[in-house]
């Protein structure tokens, strides 16, 4: 048994999981507040140009859906995902994404590898994805993409520090050739990876169908930091 695992549950124990959103005790999240945070999404938008998705400018493009806006208890509960180790929530949040799915055809979900040197003891995203996927009855290619060069953190960059960075490529899986895959991501911001990855799986002939997201940030918290890439711990 790993030993970051194991200390993440004597200090469950010790001190009882919170609602990210509310705080309330003894429970690891809040079924209530998990659906407000995912009650008003985004429209669809554009991975290309990130405006509306639908005008002659994004013919071609890939559509992307997100479950909220990149704000209040949305961003706490993708937090709480990201460095308190709450993997049940992953799998509950990416069945609320599941809803933005309806009517995609698609035949595997594909989630955004974790970048290399990354000391998390789990990629967020692929919960994300495994939720989805519980709802749809698609099959989770977790290991079909990965890295094909080291990625800097994008965590408490602005949204030019991010662009700068977001050239970095993906190596694809043959398996996905001639398959219609939704991509899972947890935050847009600038759209950089979601584009390389999107380029990725096109020229390895794979059919991008769409872009699933946990929340989208708007213009003016694109430049806010959420804290390190990493926490100084793994629970």
């Amino acid at each position: 048994m790993r030993l970051p695992y194991v200390f993440g549950e004597l200090l469950h124990i010790i001190f009882p999981s919170s609602c990210p959103a509310c705080g309330r005790l003894a429970v690891p999240f809040c079924e209530e507040c998990l659906n407000d945070a995912a009650s008003q999404p985004p429209p669809p938008f554009c991975a290309e140009c990130g405006g509306p998705y639908g005008r002659p400018c994004c013919y071609g493009g890939v559509p992307c859906y997100a479950a909220a806006f990149h704000e209040g208890a949305a961003r706490d509960f993708i937090l709480a995902l990201k460095y308190r180790n709450m993997r049940a929530l992953g799998l509950a949040m990416g069945a609320r994404m599941s809803k933005l799915a309806e009517g995609i055809e698609a035949d595997c979900i594909v989630p955004l590898p974790l970048h290399k040197g990354s000391r998390r003891a789990y990629n967020q995203t692929e919960l994300l994805a495994r939720g989805i996927a519980s709802r749809r009855g698609l099959d989770v290619e977790a290991r079909a993409m990965s890295w094909a060069e080291r990625r800097a953190p994008q965590s408490g960059r602005n949204a030019a520090e991010r662009a700068g960075v977001s050239g970095a490529s993906f190596r694809v899986s043959e398996r996905l050739r001639g398959k219609r895959v939704i991509l899972v991501d947890d935050v847009y911001t600038t759209g950089g990876t979601a584009r390389a990855a999107i380029a990725a799986l096109r020229k390895a002939g794979a059919v991008p169908a769409a872009v699933m997201l946990w929340s989208r940030r708007t213009r003016g918290s694109a430049e806010a930091s959420d804290g390190p890439e990493e926490p100084q711990y793994l629970l």
